[in-house]
């Protein structure tokens, strides 16, 4: 087995300062020794929105490394995209200094994915519980208005501040997209517990995703 380390540049202003995100692969020789797959991953990911599109970049070519269908390779960089661009979201409005960290595998025909960040954590309630609620129009309408503006963030783009929502819509498409969807948190002291707390510093969220071959 062989690890290959890459690096991919583009514009940021996040608190990291970092202009770069890190990826490292190991790959091991195929069963008809014509090439190399790619068989796991890690990359190091800045608090920046502008990474979300290098990392979907980067599974779609995991996927066609892997000949994964068309719709396979949608979903799984779509999985990965609406992980990433949570956890961006949390860990700068935290402090946005620590990078994300995103990991996969592939085992047989599941490809797992798992993310960590810095964001100190959040309530599982808030993304599958709260929602827009009314018994009319207009009281659905002003609730939808007060969830919407409750989960406003600003998130650098591009060297921009952009207006962003935090969380909501990303964990409930994951969740219909993938076999196994696990949210755990980790503390100041490295352990993993299943609630967040005052020591939490942030959350990791792990997907089995079972991919269909081209």
């Amino acid at each position: 087995m062989k690890a290959r380390i890459t690096k991919q540049q583009f514009l940021t202003n996040s608190p990291a300062l970092s202009t770069e995100i890190l990826f490292c692969d190991w790959i091991v020789a195929d069963q008809n020794n014509a090439g190399y797959t790619i068989s796991k991953g890690v990359c190091f990911i800045p608090a920046d929105l502008s990474a979300v599109a290098h990392v979907r970049s980067y599974i779609e070519r995991i996927a066609e490394s892997l000949h994964l269908s068309e719709q396979s390779t949608f979903e799984l960089s779509l999985v990965a995209d609406e992980l990433v661009t949570n956890a961006i979201l949390a860990s700068f409005a935290k402090n946005g200094l620590e990078n994300i960290v995103l990991k996969w595998s592939v085992h047989n025909s599941v490809v797992s994915l798992t993310v960590l960040d810095y964001g100190g954590g959040f309530k599982i309630s808030d993304v599958f519980e709260e929602i827009p609620r009314g018994n009319d129009l207009s009281s659905f309408l002003r609730s939808l208005k007060e969830y919407r503006e409750a989960r406003k963030a600003m998130i650098p783009l591009n060297g921009n501040l952009v207006e962003h929502l935090r969380f909501g819509r990303g964990l409930r498409i994951i969740s219909n997209l993938v076999r196994r969807l696990d949210i755990e948190f980790h503390d100041v002291d490295g352990t993993k517990v299943n609630a967040p707390s005052k020591t939490t510093v942030g959350s990791i969220v792990t997907v089995d995703y079972v991919a269909e071959a081209a």
